[in-house]
């Protein structure tokens, strides 16, 4: 973790915090002042936070997975940032600057999660070192068949000349259906789609070190085992690196 995203990531629990002592402290005292029962008060800020919590956490995750922010999230909390702010103004002194006050600490943790929900991905450039170990092994890792070059195509192109010989008014040419570009077409586009997948599995390794891999393939859409394929050859390449170094 490098030390910009630690220091992000320590501000964002502090403004969290703050946040949810400020609303579970507000959201009491309201419930106690309109006569719900104190073990129910004590509990109920429960419900906002932690719906905030897990809003928050969807919209980062839906952002960071290169996905669109699904609907839900962003509706939960709104909803709950309006509920605390809410109680938090109702709780606060009968004046402008103390109500100000009161809902900062609401309005602090929106303007956080936006921000991190509105951060551009990992670039492509950044994963430089790991794209390229996976890019050498890509073929082999994820079952896609490589691109021919230019000398192999022409290998495969099917034979043009007489269509029989010694066929009567000279020769008939033509092709063997099924051509090979139409082959190499095939294969090319499937290689791309194999290339994006190790590019995906790549960004997400080194953004999240520690996930696991039915985390990583839910993320990449793929199949866990897939992914297995894929950290496996990756390893392989920064083993074979490792070695190779003087």
């Amino acid at each position: 973790m490098t030390p910009t995203r630690l220091a992000r990531d320590v501000s964002t629990v502090a403004v969290a915090g703050i946040a949810a002592w400020s609303s579970w402290s507000h959201m009491v005292a309201v419930a106690l002042r309109f006569g719900e029962r104190p073990e129910v008060a004590y509990v109920l800020p429960l419900s906002v936070d932690g719906m905030l919590v897990v809003a928050s956490a969807a919209m980062v995750e839906d952002k960071r997975a290169g996905r669109r922010v699904r609907w839900s999230a962003r509706t939960a909390f709104a909803v709950g940032v309006a509920a605390s702010v809410a109680a938090n103004i109702a709780a606060a002194e009968p004046s402008l600057g103390a109500r100000i006050v009161a809902a900062w600490p609401a309005v602090a943790l929106l303007l956080v999660v936006e921000m991190l929900t509105r951060a551009q991905p990992v670039s492509r450039d950044s994963q430089g070192g790991t794209r390229a170990a996976y890019s050498q092994r890509e073929p082999r890792a994820s079952g896609a068949a490589p691109v021919p070059s230019k000398s192999r195509q022409t290998d495969l192109l099917p034979p043009v000349g007489n269509a029989r010989a010694g066929a009567v008014g000279g020769s008939a040419t033509r092709q063997v259906p099924g051509s090979a570009p139409q082959r190499t077409g095939r294969r090319k586009r499937t290689a791309e789609r194999g290339q994006r997948t190790v590019d995906v599995v790549a960004r997400l390794r080194a953004e999240r070190p520690q996930a696991s891999l039915p985390e990583l393939a839910s993320a990449a859409g793929v199949s866990e085992r897939h992914v297995r394929r894929l950290v496996v050859a990756a390893k392989a390449g920064e083993a074979e690196d490792e070695a190779g170094r003087p």
